[in-house]
């Protein structure tokens, strides 16, 4: 399946650096899985498979979400995600 990720990686405050290094970690380390196009600075397209519709939002939550979150907290950031389908816009996670 084909989704779009917005992916945002703010500083915890002004003070922290780690910002661009964050985001080229979880290019590298997560969304590199997933074969990404960029769309914009922020914007990603991802090729998931998955066998079960369950198994779909594990991949989403777990090894998308959980671990882009994990990264840029190890660097003081935090992400703003969004994650829909490009086959149905109105499934989001």
């Amino acid at each position: 399946m084909k989704v779009a990720l917005y992916l945002a990686v703010e500083r915890n405050s002004k003070f922290v650096r780690g910002k661009k290094r964050a985001k080229e970690e979880i290019e590298r380390l997560v969304l590199s899985r997933f074969a990404p196009e960029m769309k914009g600075e922020s914007d990603y397209v991802l090729s998931i498979p998955y066998e079960t519709e369950t198994e779909l939002d594990q991949i989403i939550y777990d090894e998308i979400l959980r671990e882009a979150h994990d990264i840029a907290d190890m660097r003081h950031c935090f992400i703003e995600t969004d994650v829909y389908s490009l086959e149905d816009p109105k499934r989001t996670w």
